[in-house]
């Protein structure tokens, strides 16, 4: 939701020091509100599905696409590996036991091309019909194929990283990077068991009015 300035007497909640604002006499236009209305928004999710993805990992990531699905009812996703799978197209609507059944059926296997998941996420939002697009990123940011991702993030309104797993020097970095180039936050999920707390908070903070 967001909050939208509006005048009497149309719907909303007095706003009483900008009405106080106004030059007298007041008219009914000069009787100011505020009103909630719906923050529209294209999202994509881009998940790091490489090799080292496999059992409790993928079933997490998962979950956490799931908690997406349910706070913002409209996610783009896509999940890569040596190449991007796009599991959601922008603009399609399916539901939280599909979404889950299509990540879990993502084979973990390839390298980690993270520049080639935002390459096609960034696709997605493009199809997209809203004004304000965001990227999601989960991965460790350890790339082994593939060139610069920090480059694609460029590309993208506004790109959040969600760095997950151990400690890395080379992802930490990348990670970092990958948000400023993005102009995004970076958020840590040191254990893939914290990424659906990680992504709660994700979406309450970027996504609050």
């Amino acid at each position: 939701m967001r909050s939208e300035a509006a005048c009497w007497p149309g719907e909303g909640d007095l706003d009483l020091e900008a009405t106080l604002e106004r030059p007298r006499p007041w008219g009914h236009d000069d009787i100011r509100l505020q009103r909630r209305v719906p923050r529209e928004a294209d999202v994509v999710a881009v998940l790091d599905m490489s090799l080292s993805m496999t059992g409790e990992k993928i079933a997490l990531v998962a979950v956490a696409t799931a908690i997406l699905r349910i706070k913002l009812q409209r996610v783009a996703v896509v999940a890569f590996d040596t190449v991007p799978h796009v599991l959601v197209r922008a603009g399609e609507a399916p539901s939280v036991r599909e979404l889950v059944r299509r990540v879990l059926e993502v084979p973990a296997q390839g390298y980690t091309n993270i520049e080639g998941g935002l390459l096609a996420g960034h696709g997605e939002l493009r199809r997209g019909r809203q004004r304000e697009r965001v990227g999601l990123l989960f991965t460790d940011g350890v790339a082994n194929v593939g060139w610069d991702p920090v480059r694609a993030a460029f590309r993208y309104p506004r790109l959040h990283v969600v760095h997950v797993g151990e400690h890395h020097p080379q992802g930490a970095r990348c990670c970092l990077a990958m948000a400023r180039a993005g102009r995004g936050r970076l958020y840590r999920a040191r254990a893939y068991q914290d990424l659906p707390t990680v992504v709660r908070r994700a979406v309450s903070e970027l996504f609050r009015s």
